[in-house]
């Protein structure tokens, strides 16, 4: 595998047959002649959300067998599954040469579409910029135009052209677009149910006064929490009431009142709303710049009685002025940007050898076994016997001096409480963190270490320890 790898970086042995296949292959441009490939596709479902993970048991061989087809076939196809399978298993700088080599050999609109779409998901936001802006029009109408300019507008977003990529935005989450919206939302529904929201859903300008709103789930948890502050403007605007999708671990840090309420059955509550939208389009509906409207959601809120158990109380205060630092390295959620959104817990040693601090781990899931050994190598204290919901999550946050964590719904879930939080961004992160460097207009407890490079940790860990010692220091 190491020498596919190798090989891969120079390929020079089998260029000149590849350059003769992709000069020679000809393809139908047409949008409607085949399908755009989102290379890690959400399908949200009435009260679930599956993740559609492609080809979710990728390992080195399944590279080295993607190697090996690209060899012998040498078309964009057997490229495009070169890269991904690359991507998956971590090897970003290799997919993202490969990426580059077949920018002058693409045949037609719908392979450059295609071509930048996967760089999108490398992180390659200038160069998806601007190959989707010289093939855009060719895609008028339908589901592929609604793919292509959602990458487009993500490209922006990332690029600091905020204004460029909410307009595109907004045209995709408006009324005209609803039924792509749906189709590529909820892709596993009937014809009868993509119809139905089509007809409900809510357009940009659609007056709301004395409506009945559902928000439908999409995205995750660290989703719903940060856009969870467009429902206060929805009953600002009139609204009479709002209906919630939330997963069941967050419904105990929904505010219920007699205008909010959390769904039961979506398939059933969904009829009784005179709209269905989603938090991602009340971004597009209320969000007029990075910066206004700025204000922390009221919704999420801790349950009234909720209250720690005594024995975690005594695990967390152990009688000495050490800060108490809570740890999150791990997602498990297929987000676009895995697995460069998580980060190996070995890669946090320099920090986990700072003796003025006591590390708490807030990682659900099972541990590896080295995970374990560097738990008890650095005293880290596990708390996952103790959550069982993000209200346990959030409880525990606020007793901590700061949360180091991956771009996760607990740090989403402690910046609305107002806890310290220094979140690690991957370099091909969600577009809502913009081009932000360190801070971020969407909560004020939160900093920022961000990669420069897709998959390397160096710069934003070693930001991270020196901003560490640095505020120990201070205190």
């Amino acid at each position: 595998m190491k020498g596919c790898l190798r090989k891969l970086h120079s390929l020079s042995a089998c260029r000149q047959d590849r350059d003769n296949v992709a000069k020679c292959k000809t393809l139908d441009a047409s949008p409607n002649w085949r399908a755009f490939v989102w290379p890690q596709t959400l399908v949200v479902l009435f009260g679930t959300i599956e993740k559609q993970k492609m080809q979710s048991s990728m390992n080195e061989d399944a590279v080295g067998s993607a190697y090996a087809n690209y060899l012998r076939v040498g078309d964009f196809d057997s490229a495009m599954s070169l890269c991904r399978a690359l991507r998956l298993t971590g090897h970003a700088a290799e997919a993202q040469d490969l990426c580059e080599r077949w920018v002058d050999k693409v045949d037609g609109t719908t392979e450059c579409a295609q071509l930048a779409i996967d760089m999108c998901y490398l992180g390659m936001f200038a160069e998806c910029e601007r190959l989707l802006g010289g093939v855009a029009d060719a895609f008028p109408f339908g589901t592929s135009r609604h793919l292509v300019m959602s990458e487009f507008a993500i490209a922006k977003y990332h690029l600091g052209k905020y204004h460029e990529a909410h307009e595109i935005f907004r045209s995709l989450r408006d009324k005209g677009e609803s039924a792509n919206l749906v189709r590529l939302l909820f892709t596993n529904a009937s014809a009868s149910v993509w119809d139905f929201l089509q007809d409900k859903f809510l357009g940009l300008s659609d007056s709301i006064e004395g409506m009945r709103i559902g928000i439908l789930q999409e995205g995750g948890v660290g989703d719903l929490v940060m856009y969870s502050r467009y429902v206060d403007m929805l009953l600002q605007e009139g609204a009479s009431s709002v209906s919630i999708q939330t997963p069941q671990t967050l419904r105990g840090c929904i505010k219920e009142d007699h205008r909010i309420k959390v769904m039961g059955d979506a398939n059933v509550e969904i009829h009784n709303c005179d709209y269905v939208t989603t938090m991602f389009s009340l971004f597009a509906r209320y969000q007029l710049s990075p910066y206004f409207p700025h204000a922390p959601s009221s919704v999420i809120a801790l349950p009234t009685h909720h209250a720690l158990p005594d024995s975690l109380m005594k695990c967390m205060d152990d009688g000495t002025s050490r800060r108490k630092i809570g740890i999150v390295w791990r997602s498990a959620s297929g987000a676009r940007h895995e697995p460069y959104r998580s980060i190996d817990l070995c890669k946090l040693a320099t920090l986990l050898e700072n003796r003025s601090c006591r590390f708490f781990s807030l990682q659900v899931g099972g541990l590896t076994e080295v995970e374990k050994a560097l738990f008890a190598q650095h005293g880290i204290v596990d708390l996952s016997p103790y959550l069982s919901s993000f209200a346990d999550a959030a409880a525990i946050a606020q007793k901590l001096d700061l949360l180091i964590s991956v771009d996760t719904g607990p740090a989403h879930l402690a910046s609305t409480f107002n806890c310290p939080v220094w979140l690690l961004l991957s370099q091909a992160c969600d577009s809502r963190w913009l081009d932000c460097q360190r801070f971020t207009p969407w909560y004020t407890s939160m900093r920022l270490f961000r990669q420069p490079k897709l998959g390397d940790w160096t710069l934003p860990l070693h930001d991270m320890n020196i901003a560490l010692v640095s505020s120990l220091e201070r205190a």
